[in-house]
């Protein structure tokens, strides 16, 4: 029988061996999961809607030489319909909307690669915050330290990782939603080249390509083993994401080799991290210089401001997803039943023109272009991943009550960093190394080139191998039977 400490103390790859060696069933490990869940998701609030019993039904059948049979995942609330679970986007408009009857291809593919899927995550509305403070679910809170934010979007999701509940969670990423969490909660958040992960969406790709659905993780072999179960396009991509898929995890046995990396403290505006990130920054600096690597201060080229030609995309589709739900139900949404930001977003989705898009794929283009430029005599940027120590819980939701101007921009000052790279579709990834003063984790982050996923993570596996933080966890959430 699995103990719920055996249970933590292995990794998604290592569950799934024992299920394939037929040491521990299926079922075993969910248990595990839902004692977790019990347990500990109380005091976090990290999970918001569960469905045990169908779960337990899929374990036992689960196909037990699978690459992941019978790991415990957890889905988050947006992008994705998961057969037997709502999909609120964390709304009230949506609080009352049907139970999916069909899996989106992204969850299919989690399915044949022998996931087991028990709960959903919570993410702020729409997943458009850094926070994760839905009203209809209430706040997601840090393992690390209960009265700060785990980061957002998939703040629940980070949170039942680095806790323990789960070894990997699903995780999406439009602007910095899965890197920013995962920075603050401690654990590793990959997020691929555009394009590289199809959701089968019904709009095709979500905010206009900028969005990337992955995972976080408690190890980088755990990313690489799911990127394999589900990288590759759906029957509508276009034909240039029909190349060659890695096998990722063969990958990670191939060191790096010596790399270029520029690394810089500024964001695309100049906004400049802490004192004490950037001394950690220093500390990463100082690591890749002894693991062989050739590092150099970089520069962002002029006008490389990602924000303006970003916002357009999400504001008109969060307001087009709102309209077709109200033309299926018949009515419009009431007053409360909205956030702020999702109102905001309605209201100034009505000004955007046809040619406004069109322009704003122009810029889209023009800062690919630009980065692309720029980042020429290197293989990986090492930046920053937020400006300071993750922010005290309710700051933001404060703001976005008062102004969502002014929220927009102390969000945009907590972490200016990631927004960039979903507008060049560059692989990025949050990387564990360091705990600030405050015993809070830090993340560092690290670009490649489009379609250089693969270095990416190896250059994760070299650093998590130097630094190993896989067995680390926040203080309390440890078995202690």
């Amino acid at each position: 029988m699995l103990s719920t400490s055996e249970y933590r103390s292995h990794d998604a790859t290592a569950l799934a061996a024992l299920v394939n060696g037929k040491e521990v069933t299926a079922q075993e490990v969910l248990e595990c999961a839902i004692k977790e869940m019990d347990r500990l998701n109380p005091a976090l609030n990290a999970i918001v809607m569960r469905n045990d019993q169908q779960a337990r039904k899929d374990a036992s059948t689960v196909d037990t030489s699978l690459p992941l049979s019978g790991v415990p995942f957890l889905a988050k609330d947006v992008n994705v319909q998961v057969k037997d679970f709502q999909l609120t986007h964390a709304c009230r408009y949506f609080s009352n909307v049907a139970v999916s009857e069909k899996d989106s291809l992204l969850v299919k593919r989690w399915r044949e690669a022998g996931l087991v899927i028990p709960a959903k995550s919570n993410t702020p509305e729409f997943a458009t915050d850094f926070g994760c403070e839905p009203e209809l679910y209430g706040p997601t809170k840090n393992p690390w330290n209960l009265d700060l934010t785990p980061g957002g979007s998939s703040g629940g999701a980070s949170a039942a990782v680095a806790a323990g509940i789960f070894p990997m969670a699903h995780a999406s990423d439009s602007g910095g939603s899965i890197r920013v969490p995962a920075s603050c909660c401690g654990v590793f958040g990959f997020k691929p080249s555009s394009g590289l992960v199809a959701t089968g969406a019904e709009i095709g790709p979500l905010v206009g390509g900028l969005n990337c659905d992955h995972a976080v993780t408690r190890t980088v072999r755990d990313s690489a083993l799911l990127l394999n179960a589900t990288a590759g396009p759906d029957a509508a991509s276009p034909l240039f994401s029909m190349q060659t898929v890695f096998n990722f995890t063969n990958e990670l046995e191939r060191p790096p080799g010596q790399l270029r990396i520029g690394f810089t403290e500024l964001s695309p505006t100049g906004l400049k991290a802490s004192p004490d990130i950037c001394s950690k920054l220093n500390e990463t600096v100082t690591l890749l210089e002894a693991l062989g690597h050739r590092v150099e201060l970089w520069s962002w080229p002029e006008n490389a401001d990602p924000c303006d030609v970003a916002s357009v995309f999400w504001i008109a589709e969060t307001a087009a997803v709102v309209n077709a739900y109200a033309e299926q139900i018949g009515r419009l949404p009431e007053p409360g039943e909205l956030g702020p930001l999702v109102q905001v977003a309605i209201q100034r989705a009505h000004s955007i023109s046809a040619v406004d898009m069109v322009v704003a794929r122009g810029q889209l283009r023009t800062l690919q272009l630009l980065m692309a430029d720029a980042t020429q005599t290197i293989d990986v940027l090492l930046t920053p991943m937020m400006t300071e120590a993750p922010l005290p819980i309710g700051l933001l939701t404060e703001l976005v009550n008062k102004d969502v101007d002014q929220w927009m921009e102390r969000a945009w000052q907590f972490a200016p960093y990631p927004e960039i790279f979903n507008v060049t579709g560059q692989p990025a990834m949050s990387v564990p190394l360091h705990h600030g003063v405050d015993g809070v984790p830090i993340g560092m982050h690290f670009v490649a080139s489009v379609g250089d996923d693969q270095l990416l993570l190896r250059l994760a596996r070299q650093l998590e191998q130097a630094l190993p933080w896989g067995g680390r966890f926040p203080p309390g959430t440890s078995v202690v039977f």
